[in-house]
């Protein structure tokens, strides 16, 4: 997440990277299944790299939080499988 000045306007401009993203958006851009996702998360995946919980109020250390995925690291652990 970027935020960025906005063309002749003093409001930031949110500029998202897609680096980080929710579980609909990794099954669009990877059509794994949520069933899929959730194996990898709990025997592959490292938490705090592929993935992360966010809570509402920002803390990353409850599993209650929604779950965030990286989408390049994700990449680049199926690409050195």
């Amino acid at each position: 997440l970027t935020l960025a000045p906005a063309r002749g306007d003093a409001m930031a401009q949110v500029i998202f990277n897609e680096e980080w993203m929710v579980e609909a958006k990794l099954i669009e851009k990877t059509g794994l299944s949520s069933g899929q996702i959730k194996s990898y998360r709990l025997k592959s995946w490292v938490n705090g790299v592929h993935f992360k919980y966010v809570t509402a109020d920002g803390r990353t250390e409850s599993e209650k939080g929604l779950a965030w995925y990286n989408y390049p690291k994700i990449n680049h652990f199926i690409k050195d499988a």
